[in-house]
């Protein structure tokens, strides 16, 4: 009887899969940080991260996978304009245009932690955790991030709702998440 449950369990678990194709990303006990990080050890790659809204929270994922130090070369967190500028090379000017949450100044977050550590691949993410301090223009959960490599550097931004822990929980979740999918459209 406990087979036949099994080969159930197998055949739906493959349904599943099937179904929800590239948004499911592991089984079991895999956790985002788990698989981006077999991802990043099997390409032989390294990864940054230069955080601000998530306050170490995807460093501190990343490395509570055994082995991390690998593939993981540093994290960083940054929250004053001043940091940006003096870790990152973020150019004042693009702080004072757009902002500290704001598409350039994600991009240029990930670009200049990957051009100051060496790694692969440079992560930058901004954003407004609240409860207060976002606008009309950019409201709270507003999230931006950066990711660059030797391919290009890229942006995407979210909207997350919920309570700040929420909101930074969430955006490590996206943060990952995009990690895990940018590596598995490289050849292996």
């Amino acid at each position: 009887m406990e087979a036949h449950n099994r080969e159930e369990i197998d055949r739906a678990g493959d349904r599943i899969r099937e179904q929800m194709g590239e948004y499911v990303f592991g089984a079991g006990e895999e956790t985002l940080e788990s698989v981006a990080g077999d991802l990043l050890r099997e390409k032989g790659l390294t990864l940054a991260t230069a955080e601000s809204c998530t306050g170490g929270l995807i460093s501190h994922r990343i490395t509570q996978i055994p082995g991390s130090s690998e593939y993981f070369e540093r994290g960083v967190v940054s929250y004053s304009n001043k940091s940006k500028v003096e870790l990152f090379g973020v150019d004042p000017r693009l702080l004072e245009a757009h902002g500290a949450v704001s598409e350039p100044v994600a991009r240029a977050m990930a670009e200049g932690i990957r051009a100051r550590s060496g790694a692969d691949l440079g992560l930058g993410i901004t954003g407004i955790a609240g409860p207060s301090g976002g606008t009309a223009e950019k409201p709270v959960g507003l999230v931006i991030f950066g990711l660059a490599s030797g391919k290009g550097t890229w942006t995407r931004e979210a909207r997350l709702f919920g309570d700040r822990g929420q909101i930074k929980l969430f955006a490590s979740e996206v943060a990952l998440d995009w990690v895990r999918r940018y590596l598995l459209d490289l050849p292996r």
